[in-house]
C-alpha cells in the first residue's frame, strides 16, 4: 500500500467451529489483518460454552464473541451469515470483508459481496475449504501461514537437497495425487486454484518453476502426460481427478510417502509414551538415527516435511514456554482413531451403560489428550490402575454423585494420574462440569 492509498477499512468474520489453530497463530493472524487496514468489528462465531479459554484469548485480541449453541449443524453459518449481510447493509464505508472460514455455506455469501463491489479477504485450512471459494476471494491466506516459522533442526537441514529435476517431478506429481485425494475426500471438487493452494499447504517449499515449469498449468499438463491426473473441463472451471488405472510406479511412490508420515506420528506417539514429549531437535535426531529420509518423499526441508505432517493432522508443533528453547513434538488423536479406541474399550472401561461419545467430545477428549501431554495408552492405565480409581471414587463420594460422563472422567483420571493436588483436579474439572449443573468437592 503506498502513501496516497487510503487503508482499506476491515470486518472480519470468524467461523471458529470451521477454522482455528493455537493461540500464537490466532494473535499473529490478527496482529497481520489489522496491518493491512482499519479493523471496525471484529466478531468471532462459536459454542463458546466448549471453548471457554480460547473465548478470553479471542476477547483480550477486541473480537465480539458470538455464541451460538452447537446443538444445530450449520447454526455458526447461518448466524455469521445474517451478520455478514446485515452489516453490508448498515456500514457502507467497509470496504474489505475478511472471512475465515472454509464451508461452502459461504459461497453465496462471497458471491454478493464480489456483486457489491467489496473486496474479500478469505482465511481458510486450504485442506478442507471447499473448492470453489477461494476463487470467489479477493486475496487469500492458508491459516497456518501465520505462524511462527520454524528454524532449522540442524544447520544442515537449511540447505536444500540436491534431487534431479526428474525425480523432483514425479515426487511432486505423486503429491498433487494426494492432493486430489484430500479434497475429493471433504466433499469438494478439485478445482485448479484450489489444488494450487492445498499443494502450496502440504509443502509450502513446492515451486513448480525449480522443476523447469513457468506455470502452475503447466506442471498440471505435464502431470497429465505422465498419466499422474486427469484434467476436465475448460478453465477456469477444469476440475482435476485421478486416473482409472494409477502406474505401480506412482503407487509405490504414494505408498512411501504416506508410510513415512505414519512412521513420524508413531515416533512421536513412542516418545510421549516413554517419558517427556521429544523437541523438535531430537525429534529430527531421533528419526534420522531411525533412518527417516525426508528428501525421499519430496521435501526439501526437514521443517516443511514436520509441517505437512502437522497439517495433514498426524503431530502437533507446540510452542515452547521459555524463549530459546526447542519446539515439542506432540501425537495427535484424529475422532477417527478416538471412535475405534471407544468401541473397543467403552464398556470394558466406563461401564456398560455408557455410549461412546458424540464426535464433539472425542475431539475434545483427544485436544485434552494433547495439553495434558497423554498418550491413549496412559488414558488407559489411568482409568484402570486401582489408585487412581480409588482417588477418583473418593471424589466421587464426597461430592455425593454416582458418576461422571466420559470426557469429564477421563480428564478426571489423568490429572490423578499426573499427581495434581485434589484441590487443582476438581477446579480443572468443574470448568468442564459447569454447563451440566454438576459440582465436584474434595474429600474432607
Amino acid at each position: 500500500m503506498t502513501s496516497t492509498e487510503t487503508p482499506p477499512h476491515m470486518a472480519i468474520f470468524w467461523d471458529v467451529e470451521n477454522v482455528a489453530d493455537e493461540s500464537a497463530t490466532h494473535r499473529s493472524m490478527t496482529e497481520r489483518i489489522r496491518q493491512a487496514g482499519t479493523v471496525t468489528r471484529a466478531y468471532a462465531f462459536a459454542d463458546w460454552d466448549s471453548r471457554r479459554q480460547m473465548a478470553e484469548e479471542l476477547y483480550s485480541l477486541g473480537y465480539d464473541l458470538i455464541h451460538v449453541p452447537d446443538s444445530k449443524d450449520n447454526a455458526s453459518d447461518y448466524k455469521m451469515a445474517a451478520y455478514i449481510l446485515d452489516h453490508l447493509v448498515h456500514y457502507k464505508e467497509t470496504t474489505r470483508y475478511v472471512l475465515i472460514t472454509g464451508d461452502g455455506d459461504f459461497k453465496l455469501i462471497a458471491g454478493a459481496l464480489k456483486e457489491h463491489g467489496v473486496e474479500l479477504w478469505l482465511i481458510s485450512n486450504p485442506i478442507i475449504t471447499a473448492s470453489e471459494l477461494p476463487d470467489l476471494a479477493t486475496m487469500y491466506s492458508d491459516i497456518f501461514s501465520f505462524r511462527p516459522a520454524l528454524d532449522c533442526v540442524r544447520p544442515e537441514d537449511c540447505d536444500e537437497s540436491v534431487q534431479s529435476i526428474v525425480q523432483l517431478r514425479h515426487l511432486a506429481a505423486v503429491q498433487l495425487q494426494e492432493v486430489i485425494r484430500v479434497i475429493t475426500k471433504t466433499g469438494s471438487k478439485p478445482g485448479v486454484g484450489h489444488a494450487k493452494h492445498v499443494m502450496n499447504s502440504l509443502n509450502p517449499d513446492f515451486d513448480e518453476s525449480a522443476m523447469g515449469f513457468g506455470h502452475w498449468n503447466d506442471f498440471l499438463d505435464w502431470s497429465e502426460a505422465q498419466n499422474y491426473i486427469v484434467q476436465e473441463g475448460e478453465l477456469p472451471g477444469t476440475i482435476l481427478s485421478l486416473p482409472d488405472k494409477i502406474s505401480p510406479e506412482s503407487v509405490k511412490m504414494s505408498k512411501e510417502v504416506n508410510e513415512a508420515f505414519l512412521f513420524m506420528a508413531k515416533v512421536a506417539e513412542e516418545g510421549l509414551n516413554e517419558g517427556p514429549p521429544y523437541n523438535l531437535m531430537e525429534f529430527g535426531v531421533k528419526l534420522s538415527e531411525r533412518g527417516l529420509e525426508f528428501d525421499k518423499v519430496g521435501y526439501r526441508r526437514f521443517s516443511d516435511f514436520v509441517l505437512s505432517a502437522e497439517k495433514r493432522g498426524l503431530i502437533r508443533i507446540v510452542a515452547p514456554e521459555k524463549e530459546g528453547d526447542s519446539p515439542i513434538v506432540l501425537p495427535v488423536y484424529d475422532v477417527d482413531r478416538m471412535q475405534d479406541w471407544f468401541e473397543k474399550n467403552v464398556e470394558r472401561i466406563f461401564g456398560p451403560s455408557v455410549n461412546v461419545p458424540k464426535t464433539a467430545f472425542l475431539k475434545k477428549i483427544g485436544q485434552m489428550l494433547m495439553e495434558t501431554l497423554t498418550t491413549l495408552d496412559e488414558l488407559e492405565k489411568y482409568l484402570t490402575i486401582p489408585k487412581v480409581k480409588d482417588a477418583y471414587n473418593e471424589i466421587l463420594a464426597a461430592s455425593e454423585i454416582p458418576f461422571l460422563p466420559p470426557f469429564q472422567q477421563s480428564l478426571a483420571h489423568i490429572l490423578i494420574g499426573k499427581g495434581l493436588e485434589c484441590t487443582n483436579i476438581v477446579e480443572k474439572v468443574n470448568d468442564e462440569l459447569r454447563p451440566l449443573g454438576i459440582k465436584l468437592r474434595c474429600p474432607v
